[in-house]
């Protein structure tokens, strides 16, 4: 039944919340711009506070541009909100500041960890801090790759056959694409990375490690070691690609070139990613990313999440009454895949018809299935930018030997800066 008939039955859908919250409690509840979700948010408020008369929540959408700086703002001056939905890639710094809250499965209505956990078959482990739990995914996802066909037809190739299962093969299928100008500079690329996607430079790394067997940073250790064999092997492939020029970070976003026809190949979408295809008239094939020759783990890109949590420092019946909506906004995961393209590995969204329709859904998930989260940091903003400073180095010339350990020592001494803000922060 779809969400908007689905007021007459609410009385049926409190039974698992167990007693009412005593006192009339107003929960407040920030989420990020994403067009498509927002009338089904307020739908599914309308259906909560109709169910919970003495909840009453104070719903803010923020741009997604404003959305980190105004939560920490926020949370610094002690008025963030109660609610609040980010990415796996920003959750340790509100762990570290001692903002998030661990899960309350009483308030949820659930008997303990497992009772959650076992609805999904993936998600959690982006938001388990010291064995608990601290937010429920309300999107998880991964990247694939997609070729448009015409494109690839059109150069004699079929993606069928020909899409290159490993990163040593995938310049030379990119040069076949690849149409240059007369002076050898490419009017149509092959394949390029998402050069100007700061998100693309934190997972691709990691990736392309996590197949190597090894990983940009260790989590207990708080360090990272970008100057190893592995590393090194991972940016001297970053920048032959541009050396050969297949590709850069001077041209524009790889997803806006993909669906304008000016790429023919593009490994940085979703499977959220379909439906602008579609309207773009694409007519494309999805395909698992390359692995290196002789990879120890046969993972796909990173998986990142997005997480509903509940700030620590809000008042007890806040945060009870927060996380019985959380409950009751997550459940409804099926309306939210079906109308904003928001992916959870929950049965109700993989059984639903819409995602059996998708013909990508099969990759996708078993891509999910071999995934690995990117290490979580404090100052993930800074860290990437370092990233990029030193990766752009690389590009114009200098030696990868010598760009990577000035990386380790410019991002262990930010780590080491940022974790030390979210300890002022904790201690406010």
């Amino acid at each position: 039944m779809k969400l908007w008939n689905r007021l007459a039955a609410v009385a049926g859908v409190t039974l698992w919340a167990g007693a009412a919250v005593a006192q009339p409690v107003t929960v407040r509840m920030w989420m990020h711009e994403h067009p498509p979700r927002i009338a089904i948010d307020k739908a599914i408020i309308a259906e909560f506070e109709k169910a919970n008369p003495d909840i009453k929540i104070q719903y803010d959408v923020i741009g997604v541009a404003d959305y980190p700086t105004k939560l920490l703002t926020a949370f610094a001056a002690g008025s963030g909100p109660d609610i609040f939905n980010y990415s796996s890639m920003l959750v340790n710094q509100y762990y570290n500041a001692r903002i998030l809250a661990p899960i309350d499965y009483a308030a949820m209505g659930l008997a303990d960890e497992k009772a959650l956990t076992s609805q999904y078959t993936s998600g959690f482990d982006g938001i388990r801090f010291q064995g608990k739990l601290h937010g429920v995914p309300t999107e998880v996802s991964n990247w694939a790759c997609f070729a448009n066909k015409a494109l690839w037809k059109e150069a004699g190739l079929d993606p069928a056959k020909d899409f290159p299962t490993t990163w040593e093969a995938l310049p030379a299928i990119a040069e076949k694409l690849t149409v240059r100008d007369q002076n050898g500079i490419p009017r149509r690329r092959g394949f390029d990375f998402n050069w100007p996607n700061r998100a693309s430079f934190w997972f691709l790394p990691n990736t392309m490690l996590h197949q190597l067997g090894a990983t940009l940073m260790d989590e207990a250790a708080y360090k990272v070691s970008f100057d190893t064999p592995a590393g090194r092997k991972v940016f001297h492939y970053f920048q032959d690609w541009a050396k050969n020029r297949l590709g850069g970070p001077q041209y524009m976003d790889s997803r806006t070139d993909f669906l304008g026809g000016r790429l023919a190949t593009d490994c940085s979408f979703g499977i959220w990613g379909i439906p602008q295809m579609e309207a773009a008239k694409i007519d494309w094939s999805v395909h698992k990313a390359p692995r290196f020759e002789g990879a120890v783990s046969d993972n796909g890109i990173d998986i990142y999440a997005f997480y509903m949590m509940v700030n620590a420092r809000s008042t007890v019946p806040a945060q009870k009454a927060a996380w019985k909506m959380v409950r009751f906004y997550t459940d409804h995961a099926a309306e939210l895949f079906a109308g904003a393209g928001l992916f959870v590995p929950r049965k109700e969204v993989t059984e639903n018809a819409s995602f059996k329709a998708n013909s990508a859904a099969p990759l996708f998930m078993q891509e999910l299935a071999k995934g690995q989260f990117s290490p979580r940091v404090v100052g993930y903003d800074p860290v990437v930018d370092a990233v990029l400073r030193g990766r752009d180095r690389m590009i114009q010339g200098e030696a990868v030997e010598k760009v990577l350990p000035d990386i380790d020592a410019e991002v262990n001494a930010v780590l080491n800066r940022e974790r030390a803000r979210a300890a002022a922060m904790a201690k406010q």
